[in-house]
């Protein structure tokens, strides 16, 4: 090789280094731990925690006495009100029965909350009494109105149920008609199904009317709680009205189509 030869040729570019898998990616995130202890009640302590990067990790729970372990357990209890609140899928209470030892040093319990994930440690804390109260005073009345709105959904569930069954009666009564007329002697009895077939939808269309009416005062009464709770709602009662107002516009359109296409059938 020449000494010009040498001086012109470099080495070739190496490749960038690859871009992490999306699995590396999440194992590298930081933990974003948040919970607290709930309440001692008897001997059984209460308390839930999760990582919001990781919602679907249960962390390990560790009770410590003046910084001594003395118990250990999983936050992976499923609690309704966690699901509400947007905790992951609502599996993250952990429950502990407490020695009698421990209920005698309770002023030096300690609660550590680790993500199995990164090790990262954190310290839960218990709520103070003013926050206790005030905690009961919303979660009473948003937990009435979150089991409405239970039923609500369940509600309209039942109103589509009605609607799918009329529009499968009506399918086959078309059916039926269309065969009856395609000889003479079956026109009568086709003009009689058709009667009958009228008087099953109305009585259908006469349910979904019940349901909207029921379904209306149930919104009437709901807007008197939420007017009560709005100032100090959080977002469990922001999620709450949410709901409501998607719950009331699905089953209007719903059933205000339902009722046009059982019109527009029994006209034809």
């Amino acid at each position: 090789m020449t000494a010009a030869q040498a001086t012109t040729e470099r080495p070739a570019p190496q490749p960038a280094n690859p871009p992490a898998a999306p699995a590396e990616a999440a194992a590298n995130l930081a933990a974003d731990i948040n919970g607290r202890m709930d309440a001692i009640e008897g001997a059984r302590l209460f308390g839930w925690v999760w990582d919001r990067n990781r919602p679907l990790e249960r962390l390990q729970i560790k009770v410590l006495i003046a910084g001594r372990q003395v118990l250990s357990t999983v936050a992976d209890k499923p609690r309704v009100d966690l699901r509400r609140n947007g905790v992951g899928d609502g599996a993250h209470a952990f429950e502990v029965e407490l020695p009698e030892f421990v209920l005698h040093h309770a002023d030096q319990l300690s609660i550590i909350a680790t993500s199995p994930s990164t090790g990262q440690e954190v310290a839960l804390r218990m709520p103070s009494q003013d926050e206790r109260a005030a905690e009961a005073a919303m979660n009473t009345p948003l937990g009435r109105v979150l089991d409405q709105l239970d039923v609500l959904i369940a509600a309209q569930r039942r109103s589509q149920i009605i609607q799918r069954e009329a529009a499968e009666a009506l399918r086959m009564t078309a059916e039926q008609v269309e065969k009856m007329s395609s000889n003479e002697e079956g026109i009568g009895a086709a003009v009689e199904l058709v009667r009958a077939s009228q008087a099953e939808l109305t009585r259908r269309v006469s349910d979904i009317e019940v349901f909207l009416m029921r379904f209306d005062r149930t919104l009437a009464d709901f807007e008197e709680r939420i007017r009560d709770l709005t100032h100090t709602a959080d977002r469990p009662m922001r999620r709450a009205v949410t709901l409501l107002g998607a719950l009331s516009l699905v089953a209007a359109a719903s059933s205000i189509a339902a009722l046009l296409v059982l019109v527009g059938r029994m006209g034809v």
